[in-house]
């Protein structure tokens, strides 16, 4: 049965990384874009505490000794971030959070920064993709590898490695968003498909099955730089089998020709010389393509956990799931994990603060957090239910089988996603090679370098 769910709150990732991450999107049903750059609208400074019924819980539950005040600048605005406040003041009572919120992305990291860069950040605050380098090169935030919930196994590689240097951790993020190919199982069946493929063989002989069965096998605009079929493409060809790969091609000693080409090569031969995707899908808009899926009118879409109400809300007796993108020998999924919590390295609050990310990475937190902003918890301790589309989905992206090109690139993040993406769509229209897809992506990292 269908376990539907709070609408999910996926943030930039990423991708504006769900998200951050991400960058921007063609989309408002795509990952969440990263906003223009501009003045951060912030809500006004206030001191944030629980709620009489929160208060009354304290008094009776709290048992830590912790008194001061404690200041966060929130991704997450005040009524999805209520039930984490209220829970971590009912164990800590006598501590009052001063708390500020600046909507994602480029807001945020632009309010974050002037305010670190001012001498005046708060204790603390979140770590996103998009500003992951300039927080951990510019030294303000803590090493957080030492911390308990690193060390005992509650937060997995994962994280560390995102948000991660030089084998520290830096911050604490505790769910996720995935992505990957959704599909009909009606249409599966009326096909006579009776597993899914496991093998990128295996996934053109699917298209193919659909195709003479008068089914339309596959959708995809190539609009999105986080989920498409060269990025896990890309993380089962090639970083799997060289985890440095990425750094090599920033060192100079490797290029995005040597180790792009071949992703886009698979996914351009495969599934576009065969005609299973058309040049003229990427003027269609994500919202047609989620709609043509949700109808029936396609087996299989590119998509994310953020379109799961969506499609239940247009069919809701809907039977689909969400698959990873298999290559040659291994499959990965879309996906990135969301922002985390830092600890500010000038805080004059450590001990509070180290106590609130204590708090949210415990069981009671993450239940909190999975209430208020409704990513999926990779973090052990607590285990909610997850919608039976994607419970495979989570799990294989817990265990880091996904790829997300922004997670890696370091530096000049927004300037090579815009290019990977243009240079796909270029590819898909038949105006350039995968070569020359790739080719570009060099192309750009060394005119951005170079300024």
């Amino acid at each position: 049965m269908k376990k539907k769910l709070v609408s999910l709150v996926l943030t930039a990732a990423m991708m504006g990384s769900v998200l951050a991450g991400c960058g921007g999107s063609s989309s408002a049903d795509n990952t969440p874009a990263a906003g223009d750059a501009g003045t951060a609208q912030t809500e006004p400074s206030a001191a944030v505490e629980s709620a009489d019924a929160s208060e009354a819980a304290g008094a009776d539950q709290g048992t830590e000794d912790l008194s001061g005040t404690l200041s966060i600048l929130s991704w997450y605005d005040e009524t999805k971030a209520a039930p984490v406040i209220e829970a971590f003041n009912a164990k800590y009572p006598n501590v009052t959070i001063d708390f500020q919120y600046s909507p994602p992305v480029a807001d945020y990291v632009e309010k974050l920064s002037t305010l670190l860069y001012s001498g005046a950040g708060p204790d603390i605050f979140y770590m996103a993709l998009e500003n992951r380098e300039d927080l951990i090169k510019g030294n303000y935030v803590e090493d957080l590898s030492n911390e308990p919930y690193m060390t005992d196994g509650t937060i997995p590689d994962s994280v560390k490695t995102t948000y991660g240097a030089d084998g520290k951790a830096y911050s604490l993020a505790v769910d996720c968003w995935v992505g990957g190919i959704f599909y009909n199982k009606a249409l599966f069946d009326q096909a006579g498909i009776t597993e899914e493929p496991k093998t990128w063989e295996e996934l053109l002989e699917v298209c193919q099955t659909l195709k003479d069965a008068g089914i339309q096998p596959i959708m995809d605009n190539c609009q999105d730089a986080a989920v498409n079929f060269t990025a896990p493409l890309y993380g089962s060809e090639v970083k799997s089998k060289n985890p440095n790969i990425v750094q090599d091609i920033f060192d100079g000693k490797a290029t995005f020709k040597d180790t792009w080409t071949t992703p886009i090569a698979m996914w351009k031969e495969g599934l576009i010389d065969n005609g299973y995707l058309t040049a003229d899908m990427v003027g269609a808009t994500s919202d047609e393509i989620v709609t043509a899926f949700a109808t029936g009118q396609v087996a299989m879409i590119l998509s994310g956990s953020w379109n799961l109400n969506t499609i239940d809300t247009i069919n809701p007796d809907m039977n689909y799931k969400c698959m990873g993108v298999p290559g040659t020998e291994e499959t990965y999924y879309c996906g990135a994990v969301n922002v985390g919590l830092c600890i500010n390295s000038a805080s004059q609050n450590k001990e509070l603060a180290k106590a609130f990310l204590e708090f949210a990475a415990s069981p009671e937190g993450l239940e909190a957090q999975y209430k208020g902003y409704g990513g999926f918890t990779i973090a052990n301790g607590y285990s909610p239910e997850f919608p039976e589309e994607i419970a495979e989905a989570v799990t294989q992206v817990k265990d880091g089988k996904y790829y997300i090109p922004m997670a890696d690139w370091l530096s000049y993040t927004e300037s090579l996603r815009l290019t990977y993406i243009q240079s796909l769509q270029d590819c898909m229209v038949g105006t350039i090679t995968p070569e020359e897809a790739a080719s570009k992506l060099d192309a750009k990292l060394a005119e951005v370098s170079a300024e």
